[in-house]
């Protein structure tokens, strides 16, 4: 388990050692803002850092910025955290940076290197006792993948939003007497998870929640939670399905990172790369 979050540690210490601002010769501290974990909190995630960039001695070349992590309950906060220079880089999916920095020109984005590029598969969880539930989920997935709608939903609410494009408010179908699945949404992380200025839900994990009902013949209830209480509106039963994100780079998977026990996770739906913001753009 540690040695996985090790990895993901290491990578953000990667992405962070790009930033231009930062002299590693006079090993400066680096801190880095991202949207609260489910099932690590901030201080288990910079205990476990701690112990790897001192014991590590093959990553040496981490050392040279002392790393800690932010943990924020929305990209509201986090960029305003970046405005305010209580931290160095904004952590993010490559769709939100390219939606923030498409409205935003007072950012620039930070991209890792290739090799130490981190990739990013979104999924949903579900309890364990709901796996019925969660397979039935994986069918429709598998189905819009071999069909292609996941890469036409992809096109008009991640594309199409970062291209300029307001998210549109995503209508839910209706079955009467049918079953009620009850899902936590954030409604701050454009274009993926968005709720707009009148209460609807947009973006693009709501538009597939929308065909997935469709094809399943299940209604839609939304609530909406922050990022670090997802976990609980699962444990709890406020919510049956919350959207999730795993990490992994090469063939190495940091599943375990943030998985909740006690819960299975569906099939990805969309993969991607984490990214970062830094003030001032070039």
């Amino acid at each position: 388990m540690k040695k996985l979050i090790a990895l993901a540690l290491a990578l953000v210490m990667a992405l962070a050692l790009t930033v231009p601002a930062l002299a590693a010769e006079e090993k400066p501290s680096m801190k880095v803002g991202m949207l609260e974990l489910l099932a690590q909190s901030e201080q288990e995630i910079n205990d476990i850092e701690d112990e790897y960039s001192t014991t590590d001695e093959a990553e040496a070349p981490l050392k040279e910025n002392d790393v800690s992590l932010v943990y924020y309950h929305s990209l509201a906060e986090l960029l305003m955290a970046l405005d305010a220079g209580y931290i160095d880089l904004a952590q993010a999916d490559d769709p939100t940076v390219q939606y923030v920095l498409s409205r935003n020109d007072a950012y620039a984005e930070n991209h890792p290197a290739p090799e130490i590029e981190q990739a990013v598969e979104y999924s949903m969880l579900f309890l364990e006792e709901d796996a019925e539930l969660c397979d039935s989920f994986n069918e429709a997935i598998t189905a819009m993948k071999d069909d292609g709608t996941l890469d036409e939903l992809a096109a008009a609410h991640i594309d199409g939003v970062i291209a300029g494009e307001d998210p549109e408010a995503v209508a839910f179908p209706s079955f009467d007497g049918a079953e009620t699945v009850t899902v936590a949404v954030t409604g701050d992380v454009p274009p993926m998870d968005y709720v707009d200025d009148t209460g609807h839900a947009a973006g693009f994990n709501t538009a597939v929640l929308a065909e997935i009902a469709q094809r399943l013949e299940v209604n839609i209830e939304l609530i909406q939670v922050d990022s670090g209480a997802r976990a609980l509106a699962l444990a709890s039963g406020r919510a049956d399905v919350v959207f999730w994100a795993q990490s992994y780079t090469g063939e190495v998977a940091i599943a375990d990172l943030d998985i909740p026990e006690g819960t299975v996770a569906s099939e990805p739906y969309y993969t991607t790369v984490l990214c970062g913001l830094v003030q001032g753009a070039e």
